[in-house]
């Protein structure tokens, strides 16, 4: 996304706070294990890090209807729309899970497991939950999600009012269902009616209030977000279920994208951040890497610290590092190239095809 047209900075460097809040989210449980440290270290500040991921959704509510609302109604349009949040999505991610599946059944990933039946394949390979399992790539659960709201997107594309009508009733359905199932436990029932959801609404929403709202009011609205999250963390903190104040956070971050979005337009953002502009660029490839990348950091750090020894800290900030700056690499010199390829092919067959990415 780096230097396109119509690109807010501030929202790829949300991208990349939220994946680097998931990495370190995962690295404390990660240092928890008897093979490690054994206790899980700084899990008293990471332990919502995985509010990355409800960040995630409520960012492509926003991007979404940011790139797409001129093509709502234009059933023209679908097959731009359809290349490009398939470009997106699907390339590097099948690339990422079969090089994955490959180790796995080499013997390689002592957690990992490769799916066994031929549902499970087609939920691997398509992202369409169709069983109860764990994907290869265990943050692909997501995009599931993602993927769903791509085609309900899509109605709205291809016939407006029939879009508004389907998506209003599947947030309705979110909404009454209101199930947070353990990872494990996700069904295609509690993925596809999930209150998680919403989340795209509320993104949506975030960029109704950027778009249409009073300039000055809007900006008011990062602070906002951030009060609002802090206050849902605190209630959280003090005993509040998760299902009862994840609500809360969704809207804390669509106030947060809002705000964040205003200040940009308005030219008070700090948009020249290279290195967290790089690692927002790259937050695709840091997301579906990480788990399986902390584990080899992670052992040849910890073979590095039994000749020199070193405090836990700095083995932790090390693991991390590596683990961020994998992920950039893999951004770099796999996810961009793959990403450009697959538009320059898919331009000469279409001449909709728009080389920005979102």
């Amino acid at each position: 996304m780096s230097g396109t047209p119509g690109q807010l900075y501030s929202l790829q460097q949300g991208r990349g706070l939220a994946a680097m809040a998931v990495v370190l989210f995962h690295l404390s449980l990660m240092m928890g294990l008897p093979r490690y440290l054994g206790h899980p270290l700084f899990s008293e500040y990471t332990w919502r890090g995985n509010l990355g991921v409800d960040f995630f959704f409520v960012l492509s509510g926003f991007i979404i209807i940011f790139a797409h609302h001129r093509d709502i109604g234009r059933p023209d349009r679908l097959r731009n729309y359809v290349e490009r949040r398939f470009v997106r999505l699907f390339p590097v991610y099948w690339l990422y899970a079969g090089i994955f599946c490959a180790l796995v059944a080499l013997g390689f990933g002592s957690n990992a497991t490769l799916p066994e039946t031929a549902t499970q394949w087609l939920s691997t390979i398509f992202l369409i939950r169709l069983d109860k399992f764990t994907f290869p790539i265990a943050p692909a659960w997501t995009l599931v999600h993602e993927l769903a709201f791509y085609l309900v997107f899509a109605l709205l594309i291809i016939r407006g009012r029939l879009g508004m009508m389907v998506f209003g009733l599947w947030m309705l359905m979110c909404l009454l269902l209101h199930e947070y199932p353990e990872y494990h436990d996700q069904t295609p029932w509690t993925t596809y009616f999930s209150p998680l959801n919403l989340n795209f609404l509320i993104g949506m929403l975030a960029w109704l209030g950027w778009s249409y709202g009073r300039p000055v009011i809007v900006k008011w609205a990062l602070p906002a977000g951030l009060l609002l999250i802090a206050l849902f963390y605190a209630l959280e903190s003090r005993g509040a279920s998760y299902s009862q104040v994840q609500p809360g956070y969704a809207a804390g971050f669509g106030l947060i994208i809002a705000g964040a979005a205003a200040l940009e337009a308005a030219g008070q953002w700090p948009s020249r951040m290279r290195l967290l502009n790089l690692i927002g660029d790259a937050s695709y490839s840091i997301y579906l890497t990480h788990l399986a990348v902390l584990g080899v950091v992670g052992r040849l750090v910890f073979r590095i610290a039994e000749y020199v020894p070193a405090p836990p800290v700095l083995l932790y900030l090390l693991i991390f590092a590596g683990t961020v700056a994998c992920g950039c690499l893999a951004h770099v010199w796999i996810e961009r190239p793959l990403i450009a390829a697959c538009r320059k092919r898919l331009s000469r067959q279409s001449p909709l095809m728009v080389q920005r990415a979102e």
